[in-house]
């Protein structure tokens, strides 16, 4: 009877192993464009609004089907374009507190609220991020991604592409646009 259980065990062992995990088709992330001055709640300056409307331009043909954003509104006038184009309500929920560049426990809540939401609602979507230059690391090192990454106080062009693998880190691909 024990060699029959194992055997099962086995069976089903392998089976487990084959199967794909769920996980996000693909995860955009990026940073906020260009802001018009230092204010912890600015705007996109002209610079910012007209590489929005790139972000736009790139990605409205990938088959986007959610949109996050923390609630700054440098970080809701980068997401605009592309929600606006594609009909798709920004999320600004879990929210990362008044001063985005606050905190590490600040920034590592957000993200794990933020990586838990996207488990729960958008399993198998292609999901666009919207954060800044210290939620965006966080979020691909809680993402699986093994190799630090910073991101300057003048970049503003980086589109992070994560593609998730059933098994190990995902493929994570760094695009200028």
């Amino acid at each position: 009877m024990r060699g029959i259980g194992a055997g099962v065990a086995v069976v089903w062992l392998i089976v487990v192993m084959t199967m794909p995990t769920a996980a996000q088709e693909a995860i955009f992330i990026v940073r906020h464009a260009e802001r018009t001055d230092r204010s912890s709640d600015s705007t996109l300056s002209a610079d910012g609004e007209a590489r929005a409307e790139r972000l736009a331009r790139h990605l409205r043909d990938a088959g986007i089907d959610a949109i996050y954003s923390t609630s700054f509104r440098r970080t809701l006038g980068t997401a605009a374009p592309l929600s606006e184009a594609l009909g798709l309500e920004v999320q600004t929920e879990p929210t990362l507190g008044p001063d985005p560049m606050g905190s590490d426990d600040g920034v590592s809540r957000y993200i794990e609220g933020l990586v838990a939401r996207l488990g729960e609602r958008h399993a198998t979507d292609r999901v666009v991020v919207v954060g800044h230059s210290n939620t965006l690391p966080a979020l691909l090192a809680a993402l699986g991604h093994p190799e630090e990454i910073s991101i300057a106080g003048d970049e503003y062009d980086n589109l992070f592409v994560v593609l998730p693998q059933p098994v190990g880190p995902p493929t994570m691909l760094r695009i200028r646009f």
